[in-house]
């Protein structure tokens, strides 16, 4: 029986003495535990064939077929001679041992100078893994291809060829950092024992293992949200390259042990879906920023969420009725801000900078203020204020609402406060013990597992915090005013 740690020894095995080679290795491995083929870009000499070779070391079939194509390329290069014996009893038969149609591994490189005479018998085998010899259609046992291209295809002929890649990565020289060990590197490639390799059972047994396994609704939501994304990067994805996308989320998830494929065998995703090189990087943040979360809980959106509940909160609450005494009649607010049901007072007049107004009675169409006074050496008391009326302000209060309006508003918000809470709960439970289930996990590249907890931790703050808001506006709703 394969079981994980198996699987993280010939990941192991893959990847000694390859320097940063780590991600294709896992890619590699798990295209052939899927069934899947696996397309390395990039210049030569940055170890795809070698990827390859060590690859078809893994299994127990170890038939190996490697070919480097040109626009020259005759299909007897890669399925094999015509037989002579056959065409002398005039059958058309191909004398395929050695080759493609009975290899288990194969790598092909320059794939995309492939020709029309090679073209079609070469997608039946990748796609169909059957291989017509003469007039009989015979079953391939291909597991895996791995090819090798300098440059993406051209030509709409070869975009078939080239979809039927599913895992695709671009493979670049190593950088600096790593030149030194480069220079220095002195290791030989062990292949593994007998015992570990993978048998035709072993594969079968993790295919259809992994076929009885589950989405989880957060990853489900997130592939939608994904599918909403590429849309708008104008990343075009067929439903075939979805299904098929689905098949390794589930191997990745069997292989590591879970019952379920969940948010974390997403990491992938970025490696199927790119048509070219320059969009990894932008499938690779969007990825970044929402592996951790389920994007129905998404911070940004819980917070617009609160937001719209506190504008309502402020649209309820808004004292907008006129107040009225015990006998019906509306009250105004008096200058000392009082409640008075006179619509209309009497003050003293101010000038146009809010200065008190006075006047002389001997001089009755003068007014003067205190400094004026003051400074006119007068007696003040022999002035009087200058008095006029105004029309006072009405006196408003909080408009009460129904009873069954304030139970409404309450029940939303004690069902949004549940679901949240429901979802800071899996948040706590997904954190519990999160390092060593990051740490332990067979496919998780290590700087995704760090940001991935990282983003884990930040949304249970941001989360929790509009928890406590929707709490508070839950009492603010329940102290609202209540009709008679």
């Amino acid at each position: 029986m394969v079981v994980k740690s198996r699987i993280a020894e010939l990941i192991t095995q893959l990847q000694q003495g390859l320097l940063e080679r780590d991600t294709p290795a896992r890619l590699a491995l798990l295209g052939a535990l899927s069934g899947e083929h696996l397309l390395l870009l990039g210049p030569p000499g940055t170890a795809k064939s070698e990827l390859a070779r060590r690859l078809h070391t893994l299994v127990e079939d170890g038939r190996y077929f490697e070919r480097l194509l040109t626009r020259f390329s005759v299909p007897e290069e890669l399925f094999g001679p015509l037989s002579i014996k056959a065409l002398e009893q005039d059958r058309y038969l191909r004398q395929t041992e050695g080759y493609l149609p009975e290899a288990a591994i194969a790598f092909i490189d320059e794939i995309f100078k492939a020709n029309s005479a090679i073209l079609n018998s070469l997608l039946t085998i990748l796609n169909e893994r059957q291989f017509d010899n003469g007039s009989q259609r015979l079953k391939v046992p291909l597991i895996s291809v791995i090819a090798a291209s300098n440059e993406l295809p051209e030509g709409v002929e070869l975009n078939a060829l080239y979809d039927r890649f599913l895992l695709r990565y671009e493979v670049a020289p190593v950088n600096d950092d790593s030149f030194t060990e480069l220079l220095t590197l002195n290791h030989s490639y062990q292949a593994p024992t007998d015992c570990q390799r993978l048998s035709h059972d072993d594969l079968t047994a993790i295919r259809e293992g992994a076929s009885t396994l589950d989405l989880s609704p957060a990853l489900i939501r997130l592939l939608h949200s994904l599918r909403h994304f590429l849309s708008e990067q104008e990343i075009v994805v067929s439903d075939r390259r979805w299904r098929k996308v689905v098949k390794l989320l589930k191997v990745s998830a069997f292989c590591n042990g879970d019952s379920e494929a969940g948010l974390y065998d997403a990491w992938l995703l970025p490696h199927c879906l790119w048509q070219h090189p320059e969009q990894y990087a932008v499938l690779s943040h969007w990825l970044t920023e929402n592996i951790a979360s389920d994007p129905g809980f998404n911070a940004q959106i819980v917070t617009e969420l609160v937001d719209s509940w506190q504008q309502r909160l402020e649209q309820d609450a808004d004292p907008i009725v006129p107040a009225l005494d015990e006998q019906g009649y509306q009250l105004y607010l008096d200058e000392q801000g009082q409640t008075v049901v006179e619509a209309k007072g009497q003050r003293q007049k101010r000038n146009e900078l809010g200065e008190l107004l006075y006047h002389q009675p001997r001089v009755p169409n003068a007014s003067f203020t205190e400094d004026e006074i003051k400074n006119l050496g007068s007696n003040f008391d022999t002035y009087q204020p200058i008095m006029e009326q105004y029309q006072r302000q009405s006196a408003l209060q909080p408009k009460a609402w129904p009873a069954a309006h304030i139970a409404s508003r309450l029940r939303q918000l004690d069902e949004r406060i549940s679901e949240l809470g429901q979802y800071l709960a899996w948040l706590e439970q997904q954190l519990r013990g999160l390092t060593e289930r990051l740490a332990n996990h067979l496919w998780l590249e290590p700087n995704l597992a760090e940001q991935a907890q990282r983003q884990l931790e930040r949304q249970q703050q941001q989360l929790s915090q509009q928890k406590a808001r929707l709490q508070d506006l839950h009492h603010a709703f329940a102290n609202l005013p209540v009709e008679g």
